[in-house]
């Protein structure tokens, strides 16, 4: 990293990057609101339950075959095979609300609820993610009477509901090509063109049927099939045969079908306009709080810039506040993730790269400093808009195996050291950043073999899988008791939800944070230990000269500006601090530009010195511009990003950060001058 902080420095970056500084910083209302601290939203503070409808609860057997008859492969139902419907409806789920309400939770996601292609390829829908009618229930659920009794009742008891959605792809209807097709579009006049060119805009070429890189065909009594009748026109379609995963570049994953779903041509205007109806319309209906997105890295990337927009206001027209959306990118790189975030316009994303740190550290596999690393990566997320990082963390899933399957894989513990690995692991969800997600049936101590099928088992379903019925299991009440307990600490503790993240120790099996309400100024400090003996430590808190209430596991020993505290073996430790955090004048910060180590972006630095917690935002200036905002950072390192390929070749750029403090007061570096894209 290069910093204006000497003349050596200063000659050699004002060479390479040219260094100028001081004169043109953002002052009054400009810089007020330049250095506005994050916000937060209601995400911030919710706890999830992931609910796979049809494993819940049978509240209705005369819906079971979703008013079809014959065989299972026509119905799709089979209780006897992990594969089909099971029975589970949305009367089943609406009498479980006060169990999951009394479990601690605030919030429920539940699978799609649209009406399925019942089977295909030798399986059955009973997930969700084969959807053909976007307008109604899916008959094995119920009716659209049950689905707003339930979200009534959910919202009668407090509770949010999030639903799932899918924006990528409907069920395989359409029959086309085998293998995946590089033929490039042409449009009704035969004329060749790049979609990606159209994305996100009003216009969009002509097309034929014949044209498409695969010649598609529907069956005459698949014709009508899917709903709106937009949906059945084959050029709504990309129409390219399935994604390649052993060689696929990004337009293969935007434009290939995804396991042979047929895959929506979201570059075309009029199909962004439908799925904003189509779901807008589900938020009208029924005030459904937010939308999780299934396969959100499969579509192209204008696609969430218009959509979302569309989505919100539909939200606002229902009187529904805050609105959530958070999407699906399955992978463990923050650096990838995070240009979703960043760059393509999804609000938020289910947090999948800590995913695999807190299951590989609660398992006893990894140190507490991959957890570091992770926080340290939230930098990726931050936009100009200036929310805090606060993505849905999770254990496991429906589709990669449930949590105590996950951590036991980490590191092989079994019998009691399992349990409580698993314990750990719901100690990292609810005492650090993010909304913690519990996936249905874990808190019964449901553990599975593998992900997908063999991680949906029944949960107030009689079990007829036959291998269910030997499964391994882990103490349910145990696992309820410590959820309920979490709850309670997170609802009493707003730092817990929406506070900063400080770490003040990544060492070994040890990790100690500090997470600051910057409202409120009131500190707590959690602690872990993924080792088998307990560990003493000692670190130096935002709060100084305060007596700590211990909210979890041991009392420390507190020295004026050090805490001495012993983390119990598999366990976490909560102390909260008596005393409000002191503010003090924000220093100067120390700003420096270079190459980011991880990336291709261009790194932008802060260095604050003193103890007292200050937000830091970055801002930048081109030629005969005004000053913009580009991040703001809430915890060190104070860190924000340019992507070089935003600016011109040789175009030189003002970047400024300002610090403040819990009061209001800032402080502004000098103004830098650089060259992103050389």
């Amino acid at each position: 990293m290069r910093l204006c902080a000497s003349a050596v420095a200063a000659a050699v970056l004002a060479a390479a990057a040219g260094c100028g500084g001081g004169s043109g910083a953002p002052s009054g209302e400009e810089l007020a609101r330049l250095a506005r601290p994050p916000a937060t939203t209601s995400l911030a503070s919710q706890r999830i339950y992931f609910v796979l409808t049809d494993r819940y609860a049978n509240g209705d057997p005369s819906n079971d075959r979703g008013g079809l008859t014959g065989s299972r492969e026509r119905t799709g139902f089979d209780p006897t095979d992990a594969g089909y419907y099971h029975g589970g409806d949305l009367k089943g789920l609406t009498a479980g609300l006060p169990r999951i309400k009394d479990l601690g939770f605030t919030a429920l996601w539940i699978t799609p609820v649209v009406k399925q292609k019942a089977v295909q390829t030798g399986s059955a829908a009973y997930h969700g993610y084969w959807g053909v009618d976007f307008t109604t229930v899916d008959p094995h659920l119920g009716t659209e009477r049950d689905f707003a009794a339930f979200a009534a009742a959910a919202h009668r008891l407090g509770l949010k509901v999030y639903l799932d959605v899918v924006v990528n792809h409907t069920a395989d209807v359409i029959f086309i090509g085998s293998g995946y097709s590089d033929a490039p579009y042409r449009d009704c006049t035969g004329r060749r063109f790049d979609p990606v060119r159209y994305a996100g805009g009003k216009t969009f070429p002509c097309l034929k049927a014949g044209d498409m890189p695969h010649s598609p065909l529907l069956l005459d009594e698949d014709a009508h099939l899917k709903q709106p009748e937009w949906l059945n026109d084959v050029t709504a379609y990309h129409d390219r045969g399935d994604i390649d995963f052993e060689s696929c570049d990004e337009r293969c994953y935007e434009q290939g079908d995804f396991f042979g779903l047929d895959d929506l041509f979201t570059e075309q205007p009029r199909v962004v306009n439908g799925l904003a109806e189509i779901y807008g319309d589900w938020i009208r209906r029924y005030k459904v709080d937010g939308f999780r997105v299934d396969t959100a890295r499969h579509v192209d990337r204008a696609f969430f810039h218009v959509w979302v927009p569309k989505i919100r206001a539909a939200a606002r027209e229902a009187g529904v506040r805050d609105f959530q959306i958070f999407g699906e990118i399955f992978d463990s790189d923050s650096t990838v993730v995070s240009t979703f975030v960043r760059d393509r316009g999804l609000p938020n994303v289910l947090d999948f790269p800590l995913q695999a740190v807190a299951a590989a550290y609660a398992g006893g596999d990894a140190s507490a400093l991959g957890l570091r690393h992770r926080f340290e990566d939230d930098d990726y997320y931050r936009t100009p808009a200036g929310v805090a990082v606060t993505p849905p963390t999770f254990l496991g899933n429906h589709d990669m195996g449930r949590a105590a399957m996950q951590i036991a894989a980490k590191g092989g513990a079994r019998g009691d050291e399992l349990l409580r690995r698993v314990l750990l692991g719901y100690d990292l969800l609810y005492l650090l950043r993010g909304a913690p997600v519990v996936y249905y049936g874990d808190e019964a101590g449901l553990m599975g073999v593998g992900g997908d099928k063999a991680a949906r088992q029944d949960l107030f379903i009689e079990a007829q899988v036959p291998e269910w019925k030997t499964e391994q299991r882990l103490n349910g009440a145990a696992i309820r008791a410590q959820l309920r307990r979490l709850a309670d600490l997170r609802a009493v503790l707003p730092a817990l939800s929406d506070g900063t993240t400080n770490v003040l120790l990544a060492r070994e099996g040890t990790l100690v944070v500090s997470r600051v309400d910057l409202g409120a100024r009131r500190e707590v400090v959690v602690a872990f230990n993924n080792t088998t003996s307990p560990r003493r430590v000692t670190v130096r808190p935002l709060t100084r000269n305060t007596t700590w209430a211990t909210s979890l596991g041991n009392p420390p020993v507190s020295e004026g500006t050090r805490l001495t505290l012993t983390v119990p073996p598999l366990g976490a430790t909560v102390l909260a601090a008596d005393k409000r955090v002191l503010d003090a004048e924000p220093p100067t910060p120390r700003l420096g530009f270079g190459d980011d180590d991880l990336t291709e972006l261009k790194r932008l630095r802060a260095r604050v010195g003193g103890r007292a917690p200050v937000t830091v935002a970055f801002a930048t200036r081109r030629k005969g511009g005004n000053w913009t905002r580009l991040a703001v950072d809430d915890s060190p390192p104070f860190r924000a990003f340019l992507d070089p390929r935003s600016f011109e070749r040789g175009e030189r750029v003002e970047v400024v950060a300002i610090a403040r403090n819990l009061s209001g007061s800032t402080a502004s570096s000098k103004v830098l001058t650089v060259v992103p894209r050389r």
